[in-house]
Parts: C-alpha cells; sequence; structure tokens
C-alpha cells in the first residue's frame, strides 16, 4: 500500500556511481548499484553513517534513456553537515514523496519500481516534481529474504 512521506531537507552523504535505468535492459549493469553500497559500507564502517537507521539511494533520473543517471548510495544527514572525504553528497529539498513498498528479494525490485511508475503514480493523483528518486532501506533486514521490505520513493509536488 502506498503512503506519502515527507523528507526534511537534507543530502545524501555517500558513494556516487552512475549507471543507466532497470527500464533500458540492454545498457543496465546489474553490478553498479550493488558495488557502490559494497563501498559505501566499507568506507562507513565504524563512522555515524554506518550506524544510520535508515540508508537512502538517491537516483537523479536522466532525461534520456541513452545517457546513465547518477546514483548515491549512503546516508541521510542534515543539509549543513560536512562532507567526508572520500565520499560524495546529493542535496535532497524538502518535499514530499510517493511511498510505494518493495516486498521480496531486492534482485525483483524492477517489477516494484514499474508497478510504482506505471501504475502507483498515476493512481495517486500526484505529479512528479524535479527531485531526487529514492530509495529507503532498513539496514537491520536481509535484502535477499523474501519478507524483505524497502521504500521506493517517487518525488511529487
Amino acid at each position: 500500500m502506498t503512503e506519502i512521506l515527507n523528507i526534511k531537507h537534507g543530502k545524501i552523504v555517500g558513494v556516487h556511481t552512475s549507471v543507466f535505468t532497470i527500464f533500458n535492459q540492454e545498457k543496465y549493469d546489474p553490478k553498479a548499484i550493488p558495488t557502490a553500497w559494497q563501498e559505501f559500507f566499507a568506507k562507513s564502517a565504524g563512522t555515524d553513517l554506518g550506524k544510520a537507521d535508515s540508508f537512502y539511494g538517491a537516483s537523479i533520473p536522466s532525461m534520456s534513456m541513452d545517457a546513465p543517471m547518477d546514483y548515491f548510495a549512503g546516508a541521510l544527514v542534515d543539509s549543513d553537515a560536512e562532507v567526508p572525504a572520500g565520499f560524495e553528497s546529493v542535496e535532497i529539498p524538502e518535499g514530499a514523496y510517493l511511498a510505494v513498498p518493495h516486498v521480496g528479494p531486492i534482485t525483483n525490485i524492477a517489477a516494484s519500481y514499474q508497478k510504482a511508475y506505471m501504475e502507483a503514480l498515476e493512481a495517486s493523483g500526484k505529479e512528479m516534481r524535479p527531485a531526487p528518486h529514492l530509495e529507503i532501506y532498513n539496514p537491520a533486514l536481509n535484502p535477499m529474504a523474501d519478507d524483505y521490505q524497502m521504500i521506493i520513493g517517487v518525488p511529487i509536488n
């Protein structure tokens, strides 16, 4: 079931990569995002970033299926927080997000993305706004488990 989340202004501090959308299977690299997360966890071990209650993936969509999008794997911090050496950041403006749940192994996320953008967004009656698209993860859960749960966050007006 979808709901609306209000995210406060902040920034995601973590590891940056570029990747084609999952909807472009010809160019999509299924290892790019997991590799960014592995790098984030390795670099953030023992830091406040690595101890966050939730982790965030932020996508800045490309306006073309032929150009990769930017993806940040990390933790949401206050907008005035310093970015530690070795990390990058992306600003997250305050605003509403349509929260669409994904349930099941993370490897099956493509179907949930399709549902979020092709069904849930239209059913909500809302329009997308220009802001990073989010993935919200609970670090206590096993992303390969059948009962794994995470949120796909679509920025809306």
